[in-house]
C-alpha cells in the first residue's frame, strides 16, 4: 500500500491561528488599553473595519526593536468583533513584500490574511495573545527572573480573526501590550505552548473527541495553561502524564469562549519522559459534518501556555528536526492497518481526519508513527524527491517509511 498519498491530504498547519466568535458579546472598550510608560515595554495595534456578515482574519507585520524584547508580561484588550488576537514570531529578518501564497501586499498595513496567519507567513512561535474578552490572556505575568524574549528587529505578525453579527460595520481596534525587563535581570527564558491538534471530526447530530499527547524531553515549569475550542465544544481535559504512565489532571474546562486560564500558585513541574495529554469533547447540532478548520464553520483542539526554560521543539510538540512529535489518540475501534487504508481512500481532509478519530486508543503510537512519518516527507529523507517526480516520491516514501508501516500492520488495539 502507498501510504505517501497522506501527505497530500493533510491541509491544516499544526501551527494554527485562533477562531472567531459569533456570540456577539459585549468587549470591554480597548481604546482603555494605554501603551506601556517609556522604557517599559511596547503596543501593538490593529484597527480594521469589519462588513456586516463579514468573517475574515487580517494580519499586520511588524519589527521589533533594534534591542530586541525581554518580555515578563502582557496585556491585551479588542473590542466586539473578534475572538482573539494573536502576536506571531516569524523567520523574517525584514517585512516580505509577498506572502507564502505569491500575494504581493504592503504587509506593514492591515491585511486580509483568510487562509490563516499561518498559510500566509512564515509562523516559528507565539508572543502573546487572548481569546477572552476579560483579558486572559496567554503568556500573563512570568515568574520573577523569567521572561520570553524577542530577537533584536525580529519580524511579528499581528493576527486577529474578526465575525461581525451586526447589520452595520464595526470598527474593530486591538492592542497588545508587552511589558518587558532589563536583559540583565532574565535568569531563564520562557516558551510558549501552543498544542494543537488538526485530527477532528464530528458527525453531523452526533458527538465525537479528539486527543492528542506530547512527549516532554525536558525538565519543565508550567506557568498557566488554557484550552481553545470552537462552539461545538463542551468539554476540554489536559492531563500531566507521569513515567509510569499514571494520568493527573492538571486542568479542566467547558467553555468555548471567555475560556478561563488556570494559573498556577507555584509552577507545575514536568519532568523529562513525562508527557501532557489533552482531549477535547465535541456535540454537533448542525446537519453536517464539522472537522478541524480556521473559520467558526470547523472546530479546534489547542492546549496553550507559557513555561520556562524554553526548549524550541517543546513549544509546537516537534523534534529536533521541526518535524511532528505528537501522539494522536483516536476514540474508535480501527486497528492501524484499517486506519491507513481509510487515510489512503480518503477524498478530503475531513476525510483523513476522521481516520484518525475512528482509530482504536491502543494503536496510537503505530497509527502516529506512520502518520508522523508521511507528513514529514520520510522524517526528511524524501524532501528532494517529492519536490519533483510524483513516482519518484513514491517509490522514496514507501522505502523511508517501510519501518513504520509494517508496525503499524502488525499492531493490535489492545
Amino acid at each position: 500500500m502507498r501510504t505517501h498519498v497522506l501527505i497530500a491530504l493533510l491541509g491544516a498547519a499544526l501551527l494554527a491561528a485562533c477562531s472567531a466568535a459569533d456570540s456577539g458579546a459585549p468587549a470591554p472598550d480597548s481604546a482603555h488599553l494605554e501603551p506601556p510608560p517609556p522604557g517599559a515595554g511596547v503596543q501593538y495595534r490593529m484597527v480594521s473595519t469589519v462588513a456586516p456578515g463579514q468573517e475574515i482574519e487580517r494580519c499586520k507585520l511588524v519589527v521589533a526593536p533594534p534591542e530586541g524584547l525581554t518580555i515578563r508580561a502582557d496585556e491585551v484588550r479588542f473590542s466586539a468583533g473578534s475572538h482573539h488576537v494573536v502576536l506571531y514570531k516569524t523567520a523574517y529578518k525584514e517585512i516580505p513584500a509577498e506572502t507564502r501564497e505569491g500575494v504581493r501586499v504592503d504587509a506593514a498595513e492591515v491585511h486580509d490574511c483568510n487562509n490563516g496567519a499561518t498559510a500566509a507567513w512564515e509562523i516559528t512561535g507565539v508572543v502573546a495573545g487572548s481569546q477572552s474578552f476579560s483579558g486572559e490572556s496567554f503568556l500573563g505575568d512570568l515568574p520573577d527572573g523569567v521572561a520570553l524574549k524577542v530577537e533584536p528587529g525580529a519580524v511579528l505578525v499581528m493576527n486577529t480573526h474578526y465575525l461581525n453579527a451586526n447589520p452595520e460595520p464595526i470598527e474593530a481596534d486591538a492592542r497588545v501590550n508587552l511589558y518587558t525587563m532589563p536583559p540583565e535581570q532574565v535568569e531563564q527564558e520562557a516558551g510558549m505552548l501552543f498544542h494543537y491538534n488538526p485530527f477532528i471530526r464530528v458527525p453531523a447530530n452526533g458527538a465525537a473527541s479528539a486527543r492528542m499527547r506530547c512527549r516532554i524531553d525536558e525538565d519543565i515549569s508550567i506557568v498557566r495553561i488554557q484550552s481553545h475550542m470552537h462552539r461545538r465544544g463542551v468539554g476540554f481535559a489536559a492531563h500531566r502524564v507521569r513515567g509510569d504512565g499514571a494520568m493527573e489532571e492538571i486542568y479542566a474546562n467547558e467553555a468555548w469562549e471567555e475560556v478561563p486560564a488556570r494559573v498556577f500558585p507555584s509552577p507545575l513541574e514536568v519532568k523529562a519522559g513525562e508527557a501532557l495529554d489533552f482531549r477535547c469533547d465535541y456535540v454537533n447540532p448542525e446537519p453536517r459534518d464539522v472537522a478541524q478548520g480556521l473559520t467558526t464553520r470547523d472546530e479546534m483542539c489547542m492546549l496553550i501556555g507559557p513555561y520556562f526554560p524554553r526548549t524550541p521543539e517543546i513549544d509546537t510538540c516537534s523534534d529536533a528536526q521541526g518535524f511532528p512529535a505528537e501522539t494522536w489518540i483516536g476514540s474508535g475501534a480501527a486497528t492501524c492497518a484499517d486506519t491507513l487504508a481509510c487515510a489512503s481512500a480518503a477524498a478530503s481532509d475531513a476525510a483523513l481526519y476522521g481516520c484518525v478519530v475512528d482509530s482504536c486508543p491502543g494503536a496510537a503510537a503505530q497509527v502516529s508513527g506512520a502518520l508522523r512519518c508521511q507528513f514529514s516527507a520520510g522524517h526528511g529523507a524524501c524532501a528532494d524527491a517529492c519536490a519533483g517526480d510524483a513516482d519518484r516520491c513514491a517509490a522514496c516514501m514507501d522505502e523511508a517509511c517501510a519501518a513504520d508501516v509494517t508496525a503499524c500492520q502488525a499492531a493490535a488495539c489492545d
